[in-house]
């Protein structure tokens, strides 16, 4: 049975009771007092039986350059009924409607960030986030300097008019609203500079609408890591395997980069990913202040484990094995929070991610300041003190081939280090200058999703089931890279599929979780109703591998002219976002590399 409602906003007696309101009412909230009026909108209720499968109804194209994130992350506000899509590209947010017939996407506007920055009085760079809910906008922008502080700008979303904005750290790259609209989340990564002189620390932004939308009312308070630096105050409070890797001099404060943050149904807890750092830091929001860090482990790859992976791009696809003291470290990027049977739940999309600064010199430069020198050798001739390219000052990656020389022979890798069908090169996490004989490698992401409880906990990880079964559908295009079609096997020594997006919904009494597979592209979904044990429903992907990324294509199958080919697809799921209208379940998934933004409606079906 589907019912019809106007869509109620009464989520916080705090906050707010509706959108519009009784404009005589001196009691209104601030966001009632907005009188944005919201849709009515049919969700869909009742119970729902069977596999659970997407299914596409219409993709919106950009037409943006290809590879340029002109679809990074989108997200749905019940209160306009309305999609809100991040172009980087175009310093926009890219503002969808969707059919009153099947919810099929097409651009009815845009935001321009412009007023926003003139409004802050700062210089802007990217878009990084948009997170829409009760007819507010909240959007992420970086600064034009990404070590400099960004910016967060607040819109309604019946006229776009800016509400107001706030300062955020350095590299605001993920936003959330809070489900009653009351706060504003930025993850602030903090990146540093490819030459490594400025290295701003990471932060966690938040700001309290609860009193206004004005700079006098509304409270930004930012959460710093400062009290957790070697000596200070909390030290003692992080634990040993929350990983700090960056140059020597960083302070733990530096080094710790939130990628990504997930809240509690009522607001008042933060799990943010620190990608880098292998590790959760939980934020009780209210008092804008760190309760404790989960630091996440590792991930075996060894026959115990029963985990296979696919480790060399030279063997051809699909060649799974086990490998003794070798792990994973699970390094999430996405997360997503859900409630199953009053407990709460944080799902990961566990990518991986290495640390590499990079910036253009001279070779001269390059190793005079002690860096590694990555362009052609000008030694000895004039091009030595006048031709730039690039420069690494940090680097924590390593291959296999290179790892094994600095390996104990009797390490029980080392053989398999020197096998280009094993492991010589898959990308290594460099920790020393040396691997003693009971040292486990490690390796970048785990290739999978996991199931944390509150705590930062494991409950379950789906191990190499993502990757099997990704083979098992399309052999003769597992592992590719999500800029190139025809390139098998590419991914094998770096990744992987690359689990990225992750979304959860709750339909009925059952659980789910759709998992966005970066450079494989398409989702996959399954049933979490039982946490420790979920169960695979579906695989979708809207790739063609067939066709030409772009409409001009090298001999290698690389894009040439920056011009997308519609005919290939989605390529690059970055974000995933659930929603219900018509009666209906959809999600809508922003893929970043064909800046497309794909509309699925979700079907049962007879298992």
């Amino acid at each position: 049975m589907m019912q019809k409602r106007l869509l109620a906003l009464s989520i916080s007696t705090l906050f707010l009771t509706a959108c519009g309101g009784d404009d005589n009412n001196d009691t209104q909230s601030p966001l009632q007092s907005l009188g944005i009026q919201c849709a009515s909108v049919e969700t869909a209720s009742g119970n729902q039986s069977g596999l659970l499968t997407p299914q596409l109804v219409d993709t919106y194209q950009s037409g943006a350059e290809f590879a340029s994130a002109a679809a990074e992350i989108v997200s749905y506000d019940r209160c306009s009924d309305k999609l809100y899509v991040v172009n980087a590209q175009a310093a926009t947010v890219d503002v969808l409607s969707l059919s009153a017939t099947d919810s099929a996407p097409a651009k009815q506007g845009s935001i321009d960030l412009s007023a926003a920055a003139a409004a802050a009085q700062v210089e802007i760079g990217a878009a990084n986030s948009v997170s829409a809910r009760q007819g507010l906008v909240a959007v992420a922008i970086e600064g034009a300097n990404k070590q400099a502080d960004g910016l967060i700008a607040l819109y309604r979303s019946d006229t776009l008019a800016l509400l107001g904005t706030y300062p955020a750290g350095a590299l605001p790259d993920m936003v959330t609203l809070s489900e009653d609209g009351r706060y504003i989340l930025t993850a602030n990564e903090g990146e540093p500079s490819g030459d490594y002189k400025n290295d701003p620390e990471g932060s966690i932004t938040i700001v309290d609408l609860n009193k206004g939308f004005s700079a006098d009312k509304a409270v930004v308070r930012q959460v710093g890591f400062k009290e957790f630096n070697r000596g200070a105050s909390r030290a003692a409070e992080l634990p040993a395997g929350v990983r700090i890797s960056g140059p020597a001099g960083t302070t733990v404060a530096q080094d710790l980069e939130p990628e990504y943050l997930t809240l509690s149904s009522d607001g008042g807890t933060a799990w943010v990913a620190l990608q880098e750092n292998n590790a959760l830091v939980i934020v009780d929001v209210a008092n804008a202040r760190v309760r404790s860090f989960a630091a996440l482990g590792e991930k075996p790859w060894n026959a115990a484990s029963g985990n296979q992976l696919d480790a060399s791009n030279k063997d051809g696809a699909g060649k799974f094995s086990s490998y003794e003291q070798l792990a994973g470290l699970y390094m999430p990027d996405t997360l997503a929070s859900i409630s199953i049977n009053g407990n709460t739940y944080i799902l990961s999309a566990n990518e991986g991610d290495g640390r590499e600064y990079v910036y253009e010199t001279t070779q001269q430069t390059c190793e005079a300041a002690g860096h590694l020198w990555d362009g052609d050798d000008f030694t000895g001739l004039p091009a030595f003190s006048t031709e730039q390219d690039d420069c690494i000052s940090h680097l924590d990656e390593i291959e296999g081939g290179d790892l094994y020389d600095i390996t104990d022979a009797a390490h029980p890798l080392k053989a398999a280090l020197d096998d280009n069908n094993q492991l010589k090169k898959l990308k290594f996490i460099r920790n020393g200058d040396s691997v003693a004989t009971d040292e486990t490698l490690l390796t970048y992401g785990a290739r999978s999703f996991s199931i944390w409880n509150a705590a930062g906990e494991l409950v379950y990880d789906s191990g190499d089931f993502i990757a099997k079964k990704v083979f098992g559908l399309e052999p003769d295009h597992f592992n590719s890279d999500n800029e190139i079609n025809g390139s098998p096997d590419d991914r094998s020594d770096n990744k992987g599929i690359e689990p990225e997006a992750i979304e959860t919904a709750t339909i009925g009494d059952r659980h789910f979780a759709f998992v966005g597979l970066e450079r494989q592209g398409g989702v996959m979904v399954f049933d979490i109703s039982n946490p420790q044990a979920p169960v695979f429903q579906s695989y979708v992907n809207n790739r063609n591998f067939n066709e030409p990324v772009c409409t001009e294509v090298n001999e290698d199958n690389e894009c040439e002219n920056g011009t997308y080919r519609p005919e290939a697809g989605d390529l690059a799921p970055e974000s995933i976002e659930y929603f219900s209208r018509l009666g209906k379940h959809y999600i809508a998934i922003g893929n970043e590399v064909s800046g497309t933004t794909s509309v699925y409606q979700l079907s049962f079906a007879a298992q």
